[in-house]
């Protein structure tokens, strides 16, 4: 635990020299969900929810969107220490395999889970976003269970890559690909037949069902709790394999 602890002051310190990033995350969903809101309304009116006012998609959807984009920046982190030559460092130090992916995933579980409770607060007080009876604390489930699956399948990808741009590549396609399979794009009753057969497999399509039990039908702890606990499963999964494949003597290219 000591080692842990090292590593995440280390890398709290490093982010906090450098918010811009976290800023920019925030205010492009910012910009993107107003433009979509009214489309969102229509679409969800013709779903079978006809108060709905669009908020209810729109938010979660790019919460959960740029949520990958964030978590996928603990992978950085990793390919970070070989490009700044501090590498050996770490690895001569008394921390253990699992140390440092803990150490270096435990910051952006939190990063992340602050990130989507800010984007989800700006979204009620810019577009209205309401609980119409949700539980406030179901949402917040959600958003920790997400927060945990994306960072341990970044830690999991990022011991798998070599090279920082391969994992670059996966969160770009990654945050995309599973925005739209897992109806954080539309919502998922509207996506074709065969991309719903697939949607499960993401973790974004398991967030979307949380956060519609919680924003769209008033649901509670009670609704939630599949969607939060196969999040939460897949995170434990995810962390064994990257802890399995992790290599400290692996050799990783950062930018050149």
């Amino acid at each position: 635990m000591t080692a842990v602890i090292a590593i995440v002051k280390h890398q709290v310190r490093i982010l906090l020299r450098d918010p811009w990033f976290l800023a920019i995350m925030f205010v492009m969903p910012m910009v993107v969900m107003p433009l979509f809101k009214r489309t969102m309304a229509f679409s969800l009116q013709a779903s079978g929810f006809a108060n709905a006012t669009g908020a209810e998609q729109v938010v979660p959807g790019q919460v959960v969107m740029f949520g990958f984009f964030v978590g996928g920046s603990a992978g950085f982190c990793l390919f970070r220490e070989h490009g700044w030559k501090t590498w050996d460092r770490l690895r001569a130090s008394s921390a253990s395999s699992r140390s440092l992916l803990v150490g270096f995933a435990l910051p952006w579980i939190v990063t992340l889970m602050i990130f989507q409770v800010l984007l989800m607060v700006a979204g009620g007080v810019v577009l209205g976003l309401r609980l119409h009876g949700g539980s406030p604390f179901a949402s917040l489930l959600v958003m920790f269970a997400y927060a945990s699956c994306i960072v341990t399948l970044i830690m999991l990808v990022a011991s798998t890559l070599r090279t920082v741009n391969q994992v670059n590549a996966f969160q770009n396609v990654g945050a995309m690909g599973f925005a739209g399979l897992g109806g954080a794009l539309v919502p998922i009753a509207q996506l074709p037949s065969w991309a719903r057969l697939i949607s499960p497999i993401t973790p974004t399509y398991w967030a979307m069902r949380g956060h519609n039990a919680v924003f769209l039908r008033g649901g509670g702890v009670r609704e939630v709790l599949l969607p939060t606990a196969v999040l939460l499963v897949a995170s434990g999964i995810l962390m064994a394999l990257a802890v399995v494949r992790f290599r400290v003597d692996e050799t990783k290219q950062f930018f050149a």
